[in-house]
């Protein structure tokens, strides 16, 4: 019966196997059984994140977009369900990330809020879990996206914001928890939805690349002294592009950039020793995809990928030796608004599973099951 309408390298980090071998792979969601919550939120984002510490994937729920909703902490029970819940904050918020990290260094997980012209907040844990008390950090702007790391490797944990029509914003932590000093990158008028921190040049310094609605992406490069003014581009301007994501698809050691667009094909730039990202692979549709993510489903070494589209199926790639990709869709009966993808191992099974955040329906995930 169908149902409708009902990365961080520390605790964070996607879960994911690595045996050597190749074996092909379904997903299944179990006819909708497979659901973070039955409420058809506005959710914007899920994030896989150990919020509990005790060894399994849970769910950290961004609801509301611009609109006032709540949002929660899904709990897995350690085989892959999430039917213990909790609130996050007393007030609703309009939301579109959350994120956890042990950002003061007390043992303890935190969660980072990303709102949408409503003030950004940091809920920290303590052992009852409570998350009492909140404070707020960066600028009150429209903010799309939150991603975490240590960029300026002094060893904690730094929130990047992603902000559309207003300047992004790096919050350096001081190692208590505390983000008083803010950077900023890209211009005022930059439509930015996503920003990933990686080191794109492998110089060992964490830079940016920042997926843009209505002009061509950014790459900005750190220097090691975080400046961030050395700035690169990629992509066309035409082209809405609502997500990235980055892996060495091609296994030639060095990285390359995959987009998902709204309107338009999304493409895979290869990296090349000169950052010039001009070889390119073309999908053959042309989607609204929200959301893309990579991964090894198939753990053939080859990298796959995941695409969340709006009002339309969404469908996975499994990488091919030919450099093609064997299309696979989820739930060919949906067409959800699917804002967001995540992929982790959810049941502890050493595969890598998919979380889709639906805006307007279930927020559904698949296992991965070998075939």
């Amino acid at each position: 019966m169908k149902k409708k309408q009902i990365p961080f390298s520390l605790i964070c980090s996607l879960i994911v196997a690595s045996t050597g071998f190749s074996q092909e792979v379904s997903f299944f969601n179990a006819d909708g059984f497979f659901s973070i919550g039955t409420q058809s939120y506005r959710t914007a984002s899920i994030s896989l994140c150990d919020i509990d510490q005790d060894g399994d994937l849970d769910a950290l729920v961004a609801n509301g977009r611009h609109w006032a909703e709540q949002n929660y902490i899904y709990y897995n029970d350690g085989k892959g369900g999430f039917k213990l819940a909790q609130p996050l904050g007393k007030f609703l918020d309009a939301s579109y990330a959350l994120q956890g990290a042990d950002l003061n260094n007390d043992g303890f997980m935190d969660v980072a809020v990303a709102n949408d012209n409503v003030p950004n907040r940091i809920y920290f844990g303590s052992a009852n879990q409570n998350f009492d008390r909140e404070v707020t950090f960066g600028s009150t702007a429209p903010s799309r996206h939150l991603e975490i790391g240590d960029i300026d490797g002094d060893g904690d944990i730094d929130l990047i914001l992603s902000n559309r029509n207003a300047q992004n914003e790096i919050c350096l932590n001081d190692g208590n928890g505390n983000f008083d000093t803010i950077l900023t990158y890209g211009k005022a008028s930059d439509q930015t939805i996503q920003t990933k921190l990686v080191d794109i040049n492998k110089d060992g310094h964490m830079d940016l690349i920042t997926a843009e609605r209505q002009a061509q992406n950014n790459i900005y490069l750190n220097d090691g002294s975080m400046d961030f003014s050395n700035i690169m581009t990629f992509g066309h301007e035409e082209e809405e592009t609502r997500s990235i994501d980055v892996g060495d698809f091609n296994n030639d050691g060095i990285l390359d950039i995959v987009t998902g667009n709204l309107g338009s094909k999304n493409r895979i730039y290869f990296g090349d020793k000169n950052l010039s990202f001009k070889k390119t692979y073309d999908f053959k549709a042309e989607r609204m995809t929200a959301s893309i993510k990579i991964s090894d489903f198939n753990q053939d070494g080859l990298l796959d990928i995941v695409e969340g589209n709006s009002e339309d199926r969404n469908y996975v790639y499994l990488g091919q030796k030919n450099g093609e990709f064997l299309e696979i869709a989820l739930r060919e009966d949906l067409k959800d608004d699917t804002y967001n993808i995540d992929i982790g191992d959810i049941n502890n099974d050493g595969l890598p599973d998919i979380v889709e955040s639906n805006s307007g329906s279930w927020n559904l995930y698949y296992r991965t099951r070998k075939e």
